[in-house]
């Protein structure tokens, strides 16, 4: 479920951000059921932007938004938000932000620490999903990072369309990798 996506990533940095002082809220609108999507993916490009939020806000709220966009027959467009009361962004940068290896500044950079590829990634999700990505900052005010998704509607419950698969997935992992090692370099905690 959609909403269970903003409050996995609210439960991942909500000690974080407590020790910060920061507050996280949730904010959802009626949605669509039985959408057809990927979660996986959902929750990490929410997540990149949600861990970024954190990362330069010192002070004050992060909000986890969704809300549709678009509707059709078949497909619902999806927005998913992160606001924050964070440092914001100077117009200049903002052009560069999804650019991979693009940082905002030197001094940002060393005060709070890069974005890395995490926008690059969250904007190449959403387009993956048939949606795009971008940013409304002011300086010294805060952000709001947003994506788009297309999410088909799908006949059956949603919790059977990820069950089943889930068990395709775990089927054809066992079938073609049988005794194969797996090796994860990550050098952020969070994730």
């Amino acid at each position: 479920h959609v909403v269970a996506i903003l409050g996995n990533i609210a439960s991942m940095l909500g000690q974080k951000a407590r020790e910060k002082g920061v507050s996280f809220n949730i904010e959802t609108t009626s949605l669509p059921h039985n959408l057809h999507g990927d979660p996986t993916r959902l929750q990490q490009a929410m997540l990149n932007y949600a861990a970024n939020a954190l990362k330069f806000t010192e002070i004050g709220s992060i909000t986890l938004r969704v809300k549709e966009d678009d509707q059709t027959d078949a497909t619902a467009t999806l927005c998913f938000e992160v606001e924050d009361t964070g440092i914001g962004i100077a117009p200049e940068v903002l052009p560069k932000l999804f650019s991979a290896f693009e940082q905002a500044d030197n001094s940002t950079t060393r005060q709070y620490g890069g974005t890395g590829l995490g926008l690059a990634i969250t904007k190449k999700i959403a387009e993956v999903m048939g949606g795009t990505a971008g940013v409304i900052s002011s300086e010294g005010q805060g952000s709001t990072f947003w994506f788009t998704a297309v999410l088909r509607k799908s006949r059956g419950s949603a919790e059977q369309v990820i069950r089943t698969r889930l068990e395709v997935a775990e089927q054809a992992i066992r079938q073609d990798h049988a005794g194969k090692h797996i090796l994860l370099a990550e050098d952020e905690p969070i994730n």
